[in-house]
């Protein structure tokens, strides 16, 4: 791993925030809306940013408005501060050669690292291994891997990632980070075991408990959850971590986290429960682009319900 890239691993500690679309009511992308959440992320203390497949909406929008999304992010991002780091991203669905395309434009447009994912059906290891290196050898942009379960092609819905695989994948020379959501704790000890050493590991899909389950075996980033709606929960859940005041940041665990996950996420969903708190804080609207919709006012006033009843300035 060349010094460059190494420089960008070692930043990604703490708290990643992923970029949540907005949308106007028309269906199309609200860039002024973006680029005020990016300000908003900022502000709040984000300093690395990750426009992803899911939370970004990628099923929703063309080639050509990924690649917009992901220039656009970058722009205002690097703006705030030229040391803070981007993530962007390659669609969910595509050839190699397509992946290999947004590498190059994310080199080209700023990025850090672009952020493959592979969602074709899995036969066996060689098929990824040889798509990711095809990639790294296109470009010198550092690469991250979008783990989540395969879906299979031998039967079955879905299977995890072969940890032998993944090993292979680490020595890839601009290999840099993995997004680890297996959602499985002893595979992702294994993992962790296997890749801390080599690249920058962010947990993803059970928030700051999952993380504290995993920050002592060499798991140094998280993907947030209730940071989306408001960063300083995050930004602050970390400094209160390094200072060792445990009190303080399992508050914001037991009375932030545990209830909107527990009680609004558990009920609605990820996706549509984020949009709909972010539109509760006064953040961006809930709108969407078919066929995603966004939760219809009842259950939207149920998110409501809860954010305004959370003690959010008390924890902070």
């Amino acid at each position: 791993m060349d010094h460059q890239h190494e420089n960008i691993r070692d930043k990604i500690k703490g708290p990643v925030f992923s970029i949540i679309t907005p949308f106007a009511r028309d269906e199309s992308i609200d860039y002024d809306g973006l680029e005020k959440y990016i300000n908003f992320l900022y502000v709040g203390g984000a300093r690395i940013y990750y426009v992803m497949a899911y939370n970004s909406r990628f099923s929703e929008l063309a080639f050509d408005e990924i690649k917009a999304l992901n220039e656009f992010v970058v722009d205002r991002v690097k703006s705030l501060d030229s040391n803070n780091v981007v993530i962007v991203a390659d669609p969910i669905h595509c050839s190699t050669q397509v992946s290999i395309d947004f590498a190059k434009h994310a080199e080209k447009i700023g990025a850090d690292i672009i952020s493959l994912i592979f969602r074709e059906k899995f036969y066996f290891e060689d098929q990824v291994f040889n798509h990711y290196e095809m990639v790294a050898k296109s470009t010198g942009i550092g690469i991250l891997i979008h783990e989540m379960p395969f879906i299979s092609g031998l039967g079955g819905h879905t299977m995890d990632w072969p940890v032998s695989l993944l090993d292979r994948l680490a020595d890839i020379e601009n290999v840099i980070a993995i997004k680890e959501d297996a959602k499985n704790d002893e595979l992702t000890l294994q993992i962790l075991n296997k890749l801390k050493d080599r690249i920058a590991i962010i947990t993803s899909g059970g928030g700051k408990r999952q993380w504290l389950t995993f920050v002592e075996h060499g798991c140094e980033s998280w993907l947030n959850g209730i940071g989306v709606f408001e960063p300083r929960l995050a930004t602050q859940f970390y400094q209160f971590y390094l200072s060792g005041q445990k009190d303080r940041y399992m508050d914001i665990i037991n009375k932030i986290e545990v209830p909107f996950f527990d009680v609004i996420v558990k009920k609605y969903g990820w996706h549509l429960s984020v949009k709909s708190a972010l539109e509760a804080y006064g953040v961006m609207s809930r709108f969407e682009r078919m066929p995603m919709m966004p939760l219809p006012e009842d259950k939207h006033n149920d998110v409501k319900k809860l954010i305004d009843s959370l003690p959010i300035q008390e924890v902070l």
